[in-house]
């Protein structure tokens, strides 16, 4: 006997799978798309925020070290290296974040009671260190 309705073998999806497939891809794009931003924006303060801490504490124990008043130190904004007098060390080897847009690619620190210096970073913002250890931050 010959069956009427023979079990076929699905070779596809249907349209209807499709188009919720394409909807869900389409709403995880739009989010990723609106949180990226964000994140751009808070891993540039997170390494602005370290940098600036290991420049500080490198420029804090060259004064102790040397007890001069002010250091100047070149910073290549491709590699990120920090060359400076041999006092002037970096926990970590002497390497930040590349990126910073830092005028002349030249930080000058001094030691006194308006001693602060600015790291301006190409993903979001310009953070300012002082000597007191805070910090602010301008668009």
């Amino acid at each position: 006997m010959k069956k009427i309705f023979p079990l076929s073998v699905r070779k596809a999806f249907t349209l209807i799978e499709t188009l919720i497939a394409a909807v869900l891809i389409g709403v995880v794009v739009a989010i990723a798309v609106w949180v990226f931003p964000q994140y751009q924006a808070s891993s540039a303060l997170t390494e602005a925020i370290n940098d600036g801490a290991r420049i500080g504490n490198a420029a804090q124990a060259h004064f102790a070290e040397t007890l001069e008043r002010s250091v100047v130190v070149q910073y290549n904004p491709v590699t990120g290296a920090i060359t400076g007098p041999d006092t002037f060390r970096l926990q970590d080897g002497n390497k930040v974040t590349p990126g910073y847009i830092i005028p002349g690619n030249e930080l000058k620190i001094t030691f006194d009671n308006k001693s602060s210096f600015t790291l301006k970073h190409a993903k979001g913002g310009s953070y300012t260190f002082s000597d007191k250890g805070e910090l602010s931050h301008s668009e």
